[in-house]
C-alpha cells in the first residue's frame, strides 16, 4: 500500500499506566505522552497480529523493521493522572528465584505491594503516522488499539485535520542511525525533539522505514 503521512488525533477511552516516572512507593505515567513505539506495537497487534515467538533478547530495531509504519510521539497537554492505586504481585512466584531477582528484591528494587498513577480516561493526543493508511485498510473512520501495562488502555485513533506541529522521538531515531537533537529527556526512551512541521517530520520518518 502507498506510504502516506497521516496526522492523528487520539483519545484514551480507559485508564492505563506504564512504568514511567518515580513516585512514592511506585511509579507514575506521564499523562502527556504516548510513545511512538507503543503506538506502533499496538497497531501491529490490532491489524497484523502479535508475532508468533518472542526474542530471547529484546531487539527493537528488528521488531520495528517488521512493522510498516513509523510515528511521532503522541503528545498531549494538561491531561490528568488518577490518584494512586494499590497493586500487588507475588514476585517469588512470577519472578522466580534466580540470583538476579532475589538480589533485586533484597535491595528493594522489586516490591510485592506498590502504587501506580494511571492516565485518566479522556486524555487526548496528537501526532503523525507514516506508512499505509490504516483507516483505508480497515474501511473505518477510527481504530481502537490497546496500550499500557497489560494492554489495559483502549486508545481511539482518528484522522486529525493536520496543520499541527509534531515531535519525534530522538531515542527511536538512534535505532535507525538518525541523530536528532532532543529538546528534553523525559525518560531514556522518551526524548522529544523540538516541534516540527508535519511535512518535515514525515520526511524524517520515511528515512526510518529503510
Amino acid at each position: 500500500m502507498e506510504c502516506q503521512a497521516i496526522p492523528l488525533h487520539a483519545e484514551m477511552l480507559t485508564p492505563c499506566y506504564y512504568h514511567g516516572r518515580y513516585a512514592m512507593d511506585g511509579s507514575a505515567s506521564d499523562p502527556d505522552v504516548i510513545t511512538d513505539t507503543a503506538l506502533l506495537f499496538a497497531l501491529r497487534a490490532t491489524l497484523l497480529g502479535a508475532p508468533a515467538t518472542l526474542k530471547a533478547r529484546p531487539d527493537y530495531r528488528a521488531d520495528l523493521m517488521d512493522i510498516p509504519w513509523r510515528a511521532s510521539l503522541l503528545m498531549g497537554q494538561g491531561n490528568a493522572l488518577l490518584p494512586p492505586l494499590r497493586r500487588s504481585v507475588d514476585m517469588e512466584r512470577e519472578g522466580g528465584r534466580s540470583v538476579s531477582v532475589q538480589s533485586n528484591m533484597n535491595k528493594g528494587h522489586y516490591k510485592n505491594i506498590f502504587f501506580t498513577h494511571s492516565i485518566a480516561a479522556g486524555a487526548t493526543y496528537r501526532g503523525l503516522l507514516v506508512g499505509p493508511d490504516p483507516f483505508a485498510w480497515t474501511d473505518s473512520g477510527s481504530l481502537i488499539v490497546r496500550v499500557g501495562v497489560g494492554r489495559a488502555g483502549m486508545l481511539r485513533l482518528a484522522r486529525d485535520d493536520g496543520g499541527k506541529e509534531v515531535r519525534l522521538n530522538a531515542a527511536t531515531g538512534l535505532l535507525f542511525n538518525r541523530s536528532l537533537t532532543e529538546q528534553e529527556r523525559r525518560l531514556d526512551t522518551i526524548r522529544p525533539t523540538a516541534p516540527m512541521s508535519v511535512e518535515k517530520a514525515a520526511e524524517e520518518l520515511r528515512q526510518w522505514l529503510n
